[in-house]
């Protein structure tokens, strides 16, 4: 009868063990990583287009200020535009108002010109407003 000698660990198997706890450390600590990333993507994606809206809509509302401004036969009125790309809508309102000079005369034909932007946010609703006055008959020709 032979006798045998139970299998002997050996360096090389204890070795192995820890380079297998090695190796599910470094997974755990990429995907770690890699769910930070892209949460933080996420968030710079939401970022980039709340500026690029907030960019557009201060250009539109611009944009309407000076159209109103400028135009020869503008009278008292209030409109609302369809919603844009990014759902903002915009109203404009021209209307009649009293100012006086310092002192104390009154200047006729005074107009308030008010062009909002409104929209809705996860928050609720916002809004931008932007407003001026102008002399009715500033660019009028005259007849």
């Amino acid at each position: 009868m032979r006798l045998t000698t139970p299998p002997s660990s050996s360096a090389a198997d204890r070795d192995g063990g820890f380079l297998l706890l090695e190796a599910i450390l470094a997974v755990s600590i990429l995907s770690v990583i890699a769910v930070s990333l892209t949460v933080a993507i996420d968030r710079l994606g939401a970022v980039a287009m709340e500026s690029q809206r907030e960019m557009a809509m201060m250009r539109n509302l611009e944009t309407l200020l000076t159209w109103h401004l400028r135009d020869p036969n503008i009278e008292p009125r209030q409109e609302e535009s369809a919603p844009d790309a990014y759902g903002v809508i915009y109203q404009s309102l021209v209307e009649e108002m009293e100012l006086f000079n310092v002192d104390g005369e009154a200047l006729p034909e005074m107009l308030r010109i008010q062009i909002r932007a409104v929209w809705q946010e996860s928050s609720g609703m916002q809004e931008q407003l932007v407003e001026t006055y102008r002399y009715a008959r500033l660019y009028r020709t005259t007849q």
